[in-house]
């Protein structure tokens, strides 16, 4: 008897996004991209574990995580939480690809990323509305990929509460109503759990962080981005979302809301 496939899609943000912004916020926050990672259940099982087991031996506290942004602060003699001070730049990147190489081995990793060009798109709309686009672009995608039989789930890092309440009610909406897809394999709702308890949110956590530096270096050209990128073209870049003939954006990478000149900026940089 063939048992339908269940997947957890953790989802994380980067950058901000704001309504009618600033030039130094364009500057900034040159970018908003969330990410979305899939897992399928059984994966995520053995994945779980298998990070458990790399805090332990990496003195990780249960209740605490390493966090992308740790890695930036760190090297400015900066330190969150207590048991980073034991961390140094080297032995943080030496943790994040064991982390990474944890999960490439996982036949069902899928990632799809949506990014608002802050720096160059018109801004007008309301920021719940951009984050509703987000999101539906990755639900579409996910209803797509989860069909006929199977059922995914979406979980997202507890957010500022208004925020959280906002994006719930909108994506309830979305698929109950429906619009060009039926959501008929995915959970009607979002999700959120608190980032230090969830292996798969820390995972979202990475992947746009480092999407964020490969889009920095790649269209901004500021800053040294090197272990972001190499972990990009290491990790992410095989397992991103594609077309069967290979292409990305418009499949993996989608810009939001729709504009033919951003995408035309971000094909050379994925396909």
């Amino acid at each position: 008897m063939l048992v339908a496939e269940a997947y957890y899609i953790f989802t994380d943000e980067a950058g901000a996004y704001n309504k009618r912004p600033s030039e130094s916020f364009r500057r900034s926050h040159p970018f908003y991209i969330r990410a979305n990672v899939r897992l399928s259940a059984s994966d995520y099982r053995v994945f779980q574990r298998e990070i458990q087991e790399l805090n332990t031996k990496y003195g990780v506290p249960v209740g605490e995580e390493i966090k992308w942004s740790d890695l930036w602060e760190i090297s400015k003699g900066k330190y969150r939480a207590d048991f980073l001070k034991s961390f140094t730049p080297d032995k943080l990147k030496g943790y994040y690809r064991r982390f990474f190489n944890r999960v490439v081995d996982k036949p069902s990793l899928l990632f799809i990323f949506t990014v608002t060009c802050v720096y160059t798109q018109p801004c007008y709309q309301a920021e719940n509305e951009v984050l509703k686009f987000h999101m539906q672009e990755a639900f579409q995608r996910i209803q797509m990929d989860t069909r006929p039989d199977g059922f995914a789930t979406m979980i997202m890092d507890e957010l500022n509460q208004d925020k959280v309440k906002q994006l719930k009610d909108a994506c309830h909406r979305m698929m109950v109503e429906g619009d060009f897809v039926k959501y008929e394999n995915v959970y009607h709702g979002v999700l959120t759990e608190c980032s230090s308890q969830s292996t798969g949110i820390q995972l979202a956590d990475y992947a746009v962080g480092i999407m964020n530096c490969y889009l920095r270096k790649h269209l901004m050209s500021r800053g040294d981005y090197t272990f972001a990128t190499d972990l990009y073209t290491e990790f992410v870049l095989p397992h991103l979302r594609k077309h069967a003939n290979g292409t990305i954006v418009g499949y993996g990478v989608r810009e939001v809301p729709s504009d033919s000149s951003i995408r035309q900026v971000l094909i050379p940089l994925f396909n």
